[in-house]
């Protein structure tokens, strides 16, 4: 659905994945590119697989600001009850298939002209057919996005905003970490290079005798093989994944081979990013030994954290708490990339304590458009007026993005 639009000026369309043509591909990768928040969850590479999961994307469309055959933003919307006991119902970036597998959901908007964009996406609900109050989940704190949505709630007759939650994540930026260029010859690292200074001295220490406990428990010093160029990587991965508790279903296990049609969307993914040189695939090893394997891609300026599977019979070393602090060295020390968002949020202690940075998002409703959003929001016990959430919600500039 393509709203009304004078010729030449910006316009939303709502379009199904299915209806997504090639020169839309093109154009939204260009604007994934040069998003001024980079999400590799809204990339057209990690999204458009998404097409062959059936029900579970089925619902899943995208809200689009275009002019000419240009997108300044886009938003990966459903729509749903706002809560359970409420007839009201919400343009959510929080469907079925962003909830299981997108960590991030923030839209993506061209660099120079964020607010615009993001207010011609917050309007534009209820012209594309979509309810007004808008519900955007995992919004980063202190971001370029959160700096927009500053500026269209300061404007004058600007919408209304409603924190909903907060939450924290990991994340590592270029200027957080201390890491030298490392060689990317053909070989693999032996002894890897382990970025710690940014941890606390005991938790250091345990890295490093983890890594040693592997090493003698091998029979041989750890290797970091860079497998990103090689597709064989993937069927080594389905097969750690699905070697451990995951390959398990009694056990609520997941693993990508017990689904034809998740590994399908995985291997496209993966052939996607790989295709463009957006794709890091670390294999770490020792003693002839898979350890763990993980993935990185790219968007924009920075990579995000895939899926990773570890040895389960090594669990004792952490050979994945090793794997990740591989992979954020190996990341920084071989790209330009000015960030890396490892995708999992404090919850996960373990992990989130091997990041420099503790970022924060939230869930906001916003009243985009119409009288009855805004209604909603007054109503309210703790609805403030955008100008008010946003002043809390951008309080730092990162570095990255």
């Amino acid at each position: 659905m393509d709203t009304a639009r004078t010729p030449g000026s910006p316009y939303v369309r709502l379009l199904p994945l299915a209806a997504v043509t090639t020169a839309d591909a093109v154009a939204w990768q260009r604007l994934a590119d040069q998003a001024a928040e980079p999400n590799m969850y809204l990339d057209p590479r990690f999204l458009l697989p998404a097409r062959d999961r059936g029900h579970e994307a089925a619902d899943l469309r995208l809200l689009v600001v275009q002019e000419g055959g240009e997108w300044l933003g886009a938003l990966a919307v459903t729509v749903k009850r706002v809560a359970p006991r409420l007839p009201l119902h919400a343009t959510t970036t929080g469907g079925g298939f962003m909830t299981s597998h997108a960590d991030r959901h923030h839209p993506l908007l061209r660099a120079g002209r964020t607010a615009e964009a993001l207010d011609a996406l917050l309007r534009g609900t209820r012209a594309a057919g979509l309810p007004g109050l808008v519900q955007l989940q995992h919004l980063p704190d202190g971001g370029a996005v959160a700096t927009a949505l500053t500026e269209v709630a300061g404007a004058v007759g600007g919408a209304r905003v409603h924190e909903r939650r907060r939450s924290t994540g990991a994340y590592a930026t270029r200027a957080d970490l201390d890491v030298p260029p490392l060689p990317t010859g053909p070989g693999p690292l032996v002894d890897p290079p382990l970025a710690t200074a940014h941890l606390r001295t005991d938790e250091a220490r345990n890295v490093r005798r983890t890594a040693r406990g592997l090493a003698k428990v091998t029979g041989g010093p750890l290797e970091l093989h860079d497998r990103s160029a090689d597709p064989g990587v993937d069927d080594e991965f389905l097969d750690l994944q699905a070697a451990g508790w995951k390959g398990d279903r009694a056990r609520g296990g997941a693993a990508l081979r017990l689904d034809p049609v998740a590994e399908r969307w995985f291997r496209r993914v993966t052939a996607g990013f790989r295709h463009d040189g957006d794709l890091l695939a670390l294999r770490l090893a020792a003693g002839g030994q898979t350890l763990w394997i993980g993935y990185a891609l790219r968007s924009g300026s920075g990579y995000f954290g895939f899926l990773d599977a570890y040895a389960q019979e090594h669990g004792r070393y952490s050979p994945g708490s090793l794997g990740r602090l591989a992979t954020m060295t190996y990341l920084f020390g071989t790209t330009d990339a000015a960030f890396f968002d490892p995708a999992f949020d404090a919850r996960y202690t373990v992990g989130a304590r091997l990041f420099p940075v503790a970022r924060e998002h939230v869930d906001l409703l916003v009243a985009g458009s119409g009288p009855l959003a805004a209604t909603v929001l007054r109503s309210l016990p703790a609805a403030r007026t955008v100008a008010h959430a946003a002043r809390r919600t951008v309080h730092r500039e990162p570095s990255a993005g």
